[in-house]
């Protein structure tokens, strides 16, 4: 019930005071959280990553090529922020890290037999963007949080999904408005194309408006969130990476097949994530020690 009345509160309150509330919301918001533990459990890992891994495990290093992308995702997080705030003294922490997986074309040297080319067309893998969320003491701490972070989302697309159709009905009253102004004084032809756009026009704001009535949002909530699979999930992608990231055939001497996992989501782009252990987190630099790191790096 909590969570009804939470969803519901994020996309339209007004909402509570129809008769379908909360029952007819008690469904897909049901359906919705089991999908998002359902999805937050086939996130992989937790992947260690420690000072150790670095060079032992093929899918660490390809996910951070230096050991300070790891520091640079605790940097950008405000998640991590705050929970460090919270815990100050820990050291050890659990969390989805999030990256842009990028693949950039290049030329490079390859052995060819016993003749070393320089001039081969190669795709090297790299990350940017790092960032962690959700982050927990445990790992099923951590994966609660991810699931009620898959929920939220779920939600979000709720609330896009009204606001887009607001946004066309916005658009639709100013068509309507530009076809009665060209019919005013028009000629026989002219308006009949202004009264063939208008009628066009009057007939999509009626679905709109009839789409935007209160009552009706719980189809909304139905559309989205007992049909999760659809803006909200996880793909695997293989790919076989030598130690430098290069991009090379199944079985090439020197590289390993590695299982990228893509969380696509909102706003449609691919973020590459896993549960991620990390064994040594900073302590959270105070404002005096960043105002210092940033004098340095200015030279002052």
């Amino acid at each position: 019930m909590a969570a009804v009345e939470w969803a519901v509160d994020k996309v339209e309150p007004r909402l509570k005071r129809f008769g379908n509330y909360p029952d007819g919301y008690l469904k897909p918001v049901a359906h919705a959280i089991e999908y998002a533990h359902a999805l937050a459990a086939k996130v992989p890992g937790p992947i260690s990553v420690t000072l150790d891994s670095y060079a032992a495990d093929p899918l660490v290093h390809a996910l951070f090529h230096l050991p300070e992308d790891l520091q640079s995702a605790f940097d950008a997080s405000r998640a991590m922020d705050e929970f460090q705030r919270q815990n100050p003294s820990v050291t050890e922490v659990y969390g989805l890290v999030c990256m842009r997986r990028n693949i950039k074309k290049m030329f490079g040297m390859e052995m060819r037999g016993d003749i070393l080319r320089r001039d081969v067309d190669q795709e090297a893998v790299y990350f940017t963007d790092f960032t962690l969320a959700e982050p927990g003491l445990t790992e099923a701490e951590s994966r609660q949080r991810i699931a009620e972070g898959f929920f939220k989302s779920l939600v979000g697309h709720v609330a896009n999904r009204i606001s887009a159709l607001k946004t066309e009905r916005a658009r639709d009253e100013i068509e309507r408005d530009e076809w009665l102004s060209r019919m005013r004084g028009a000629k026989l032809e002219a308006h009949a194309e202004a009264q063939a756009g208008l009628e066009a026009v009057l007939r999509r704001l009626t679905e709109s408006v009839h789409d935007l009535e209160l009552g009706r949002y719980h189809h909304h909530f139905e559309a989205v969130l007992l049909n999760p699979e659809k803006f909200l999930y996880l793909e695997q992608t293989e790919m076989n990476l030598d130690s430098m990231g290069i991009v090379r055939k199944p079985n090439a001497a020197g590289s390993d097949e590695i299982e990228f996992c893509d969380l696509i989501g909102r706003d449609r782009r691919r973020w590459t994530v896993a549960l991620l252990y990390c064994n040594h987190v900073k302590p959270r630099s105070s404002i005096s020690d960043k105002l210092a790191n940033a004098q340095r790096w200015l030279g002052f």
